[in-house]
């Protein structure tokens, strides 16, 4: 009996959608209400509540078989645009080149993290359609928590002729990094612009290790070309002592240091000049 009553309901959604259906659903209860004020029997009423709850769980059975379709979809054509990228590129010159990569990540006592990420670069091809980010933690974060992450850009500026019309899309990779590819839906930046990008990210259990296990974290970038200046600033939680070490740097080309900020928190940054292509670079903290 259930399963040729999901069966109709399967029939009635393809003809009418969930608009359809929830009009339905009013209909009935709008009709058991009448019933059971003319009559006020307590079977009419039993009856109305009975068929009420078997329509209210057909359509939460609904939504929820279109929410999984349509999520599945939509991964399934991220990955299709990100494929489709990643052809683009393979075929062309680089596009853009980063020169200063700059980060602040505040972290909370339980290993959630709220960061921003400002990027200084220059376009390299005649029109930079769109451009690629990889963000992500350094451990292989389960995929229940991946889901709760959020990242939006909150500004692209082209220099000297002020912001273009961006949008976001973002696909989580095999190695556990977060891919954002922002795609220019205006006129795109050309040879030679100078453009600033500005990525602000809630990232939950993303330092969990090393808040919570008491494991050594790293945080480190990689560039595929030269950079000219990082910067990395990452704020503790008050009475937090840390160790700091930086990671893949010369003795001559950095600083790294720790202060207290206001409000306690102690906080460890680092900056670095001429960082070269394809080398991690960052710092390394184990907490006391």
């Amino acid at each position: 009996m259930l399963q040729g009553f999901i069966d109709f309901l399967d029939d009635y959604l393809e003809r009418t959608g969930i608009s359809g259906l929830i009009r339905g659903v009013l209909g009935v209860l709008a009709f058991a209400s009448l019933l059971s004020a003319i009559f006020g029997t307590i079977a009419i009423k039993a009856g109305a509540l009975v068929i009420a709850t078997m329509c209210l769980l057909g359509v939460l059975l609904m939504l929820t078989t279109h929410h999984r379709t349509l999520r599945a979809q939509a991964n399934e054509h991220r990955l299709l645009l990100s494929r489709y990228c990643d052809v683009v590129t393979s075929r062309m010159n680089p596009t853009w080149h980063i020169h200063r990569w700059s980060e602040a990540v505040d972290i909370a006592p339980n290993g959630d993290v709220l960061g921003s990420v400002t990027i200084h670069a220059s376009v390299e091809a005649e029109a930079l359609h769109f451009l690629r980010v990889c963000l992500g933690p350094n451990w292989a974060q389960p995929e229940r928590t991946r889901r709760k992450v959020r990242v939006s850009m909150t500004g692209l500026e082209i220099m000297g002729t002020g912001s273009g019309r961006w949008s976001e899309t973002s696909r989580w990779q095999p190695d556990g990094r977060l891919e954002i590819l922002a795609h220019c839906v205006s006129k795109p930046p050309g040879l030679g612009d100078q453009i600033r990008l500005r990525l602000e990210y809630e990232w939950p259990g993303k330092c969990v290790p090393l808040m919570r296990h008491d494991r050594l974290d790293e945080f480190v970038c990689l560039f595929s070309r030269d950079l000219d200046q990082l910067d990395y600033r990452i704020t503790l939680p008050v009475g937090t002592r840390a160790k700091y070490d930086p990671v893949g740097l010369d003795k001559d080309n950095f600083d790294l240091s720790l202060y207290t900020a206001k409000h306690k928190r102690p906080v460890v940054e680092l900056v670095a000049r001429d960082v070269d292509a394809d080398h991690r670079v960052g710092m390394r903290l184990d907490l006391r």
